[in-house]
């Protein structure tokens, strides 16, 4: 349903329902994007979360340990949880018996989750 309304016949009518037309856009608008922000903020809390349980994610049990990050990987790699191959990291069979997880975040990319207990 539409409402006709000729600027030439009702000037001052015309402005008005122009002038709430720009403004339903601009509200329109400013939800949208208030919405977008709050579904980006939603996903950076999930994947910042423990993603099973009772795992940590390298960075986080590196935190725990009170380490840095590089460090405890290198460790994982000189205690053969993890292998070195072509400038990547992968899990080993070991690393897989001890709970460890490879992941793939489609915005993140590759991370490994570790038993909240572990250590290397």
């Amino acid at each position: 349903m539409g409402v006709l309304i000729r600027r030439s016949e009702d000037p001052d009518l015309y402005k008005e329902a122009y002038e709430e037309a720009q403004r339903i856009i601009r509200i329109s608008d400013e939800i949208r994007i208030s919405v977008e922000t709050v579904e980006k903020e939603a996903e950076i809390i999930s994947e910042n979360e423990e993603p099973s349980g009772d795992k940590l994610t390298s960075s986080k049990l590196a935190q725990k340990l009170g380490v840095k990050t590089n460090e405890l990987i290198e460790q994982l790699v000189k205690s053969g949880y993890l292998e070195a191959r072509d400038g990547k990291n992968y899990i080993t069979t070991k690393g897989k018996d001890a709970g460890g997880e490879f992941r793939m975040s489609p915005k993140h990319g590759p991370y490994f989750l570790w038993p909240e207990a572990f250590r290397p």
